[in-house]
């Protein structure tokens, strides 16, 4: 199964092959769908699960949010609309993983 970050770069290059539309929705639902796979095949978390799992903290830190809103949510607050918000999430999400301690592959 392909590794969280490797996924995530495959969606932003080309988002229509993996996203019913380019919405921030969309990229959280196929995320979900993501981890019930791997969580319905027993699979363990790796490094850059449990990196991945942060993110939500993150957001809500630096948006300085005290909810039990969704990181997509958040984004789409703050944002126009669902496409600028994934936009917003691509950048976002380089930024978080540029300031969290380097895992291994």
């Amino acid at each position: 199964m392909v590794e969280i970050f490797e996924l995530l770069e495959n969606i932003k290059k080309r988002p229509s092959l993996y996203l019913n539309g380019e919405s921030i929705n969309q990229l959280k639902a196929f995320l979900e769908g993501y981890y019930f796979c791997k969580h319905s095949f027993e699979r363990s978390n790796s490094p850059q699960d449990q990196m991945w799992f942060r993110f939500q903290q993150w957001i809500e830190k630096k948006y300085s949010i005290k909810t039990s809103q969704s990181w997509a949510q958040i984004l789409l607050f703050f944002s126009t609309d669902e496409y600028e918000a994934l936009k917003n999430f691509w950048v976002l999400f380089e930024e978080f993983k540029n300031n969290q301690p380097q895992i291994e592959k």
